[in-house]
Order: structure tokens, then sequence, then C-alpha cells
């Protein structure tokens, strides 16, 4: 499990601004495209949730398991 703020720093040095939130996620949206990230609110987020989030973003699965080890708390 990966701390929620972690991951959100992640995509936001990724170019993902913050665009919503509804009940349960806050979105982010990468400006000039129709790619979004929801993010739950819990205080952790699983770490398959975050692979597959970070693949979609256009990242290696070597750079993913490099921010996962280093997530970890």
């Amino acid at each position: 499990m990966i701390l929620r703020q972690t991951f959100v720093n992640k995509i936001r040095t990724l170019g993902y601004e913050h665009k919503s939130e509804t009940q349960r996620v806050h979105m982010f949206r990468k400006p000039g495209t129709g790619h979004f990230i929801s993010v739950p609110k819990k205080e952790k987020v699983t770490d398959k949730y975050v692979r597959s989030a970070l693949g979609q973003a256009g990242l290696t699965n070597d750079e993913i398991e490099s921010f996962l080890g280093l997530g970890k708390s």
C-alpha cells in the first residue's frame, strides 16, 4: 500500500492537476489531454491501483516498480 499523498505528489510531477472531487475521489487531469486519474480519498492506495494508473500515465514498469519501492510505508 502506498500513502495517498505520495501517489498524488507523483502524478503532480507527471503534469496532472487537480480538476474536481466527488464524495469518494479526487480527479486529476493532464492539461491538453483528456486523460484523468481518479485518486481515492482513503489514506492508502493499493499497489495494483498505482501500477495501473501510472502505467496509463506513460511510466515504464521499471519506473513504476522503483516508485513502489520508495513509497512503501
